[in-house]
């Protein structure tokens, strides 16, 4: 165990907690991305003590630059296919979320919504209703996916504007799921379809292409 003390939100009883680290490990793959660093920690409290995964990357300046993350146990690690500002703007509403700031998760489940409509080619110089009609108009979203995407729109305005209601555990929480499903649509189902679709039109092209032989009499 080094000397290094975290402290955290437990991502089990929720609770402030604190930890030193048990052990640590760096993956290195030029492929994904920078480095990561892994590291095993465990929750303080007596009736608690969930062993807890951080992540860090390295984007050229050491681990130390970067804000630890909880890797495990957490169901909301963005695939790195998703670019890596909207992963930042997601992660950053899973931390308000995990910190119990459930308005503050809506305002940056919107942000990441704004960023992934721009990403995704829509205009700047326009509110987010008009981006996601753009994105609909090109059908990047379609049918339950765009009522989604309108959906996290609108309770994204409802946490940035005082309205004087509260916002729920359960709104923000199916807001993030909401939003997530979202980001996988675009940047890894949408790949790994197209991908899917490309390796069955090659094999029909081969297929078709391979000469036809016929039985002698």
């Amino acid at each position: 165990m080094t000397d290094e003390v975290r402290s955290f939100i437990c991502p089990r009883c929720g609770d402030p907690s604190s930890s030193g680290i048990h052990g640590t490990v760096v993956e290195n793959n030029v492929e994904n991305g920078p480095p990561y660093e892994y590291a095993l920690l465990q929750c303080s409290h007596y009736s608690c003590q969930e062993p807890i995964v951080q992540i860090r990357e390295d984007l050229g300046g050491g681990f130390e630059h970067d804000q630890p993350a909880i890797y495990f146990p957490s169901p909301r690690r963005l695939s790195r296919a998703v670019p890596r500002e909207l992963r930042e703007g997601f992660e950053e509403a899973r931390k308000c979320f995990d910190a119990k700031a459930y308005t503050a998760t809506l305002v940056m489940v919107r942000r990441t919504l704004e960023g992934t409509c721009v990403h995704q080619g829509a205009s700047k110089r326009q509110n987010l209703a008009r981006s996601l009609r753009e994105l609909k108009d090109q059908g990047k979203i379609d049918g339950l996916l765009a009522e989604w995407a309108d959906l996290l729109r609108a309770v994204g305005n409802e946490g940035a504007h005082f309205t004087g209601n509260k916002v729920s555990a359960q709104d923000a929480e199916d807001a993030l799921d909401f939003a997530e499903a979202l980001l996988d649509h675009l940047y890894v189902l949408r790949a790994r379809f197209d991908e899917f679709k490309g390796r069955q039109e090659q094999r029909k092209r081969t297929t078709s292409s391979e000469p036809t032989t016929t039985d002698s009499e």
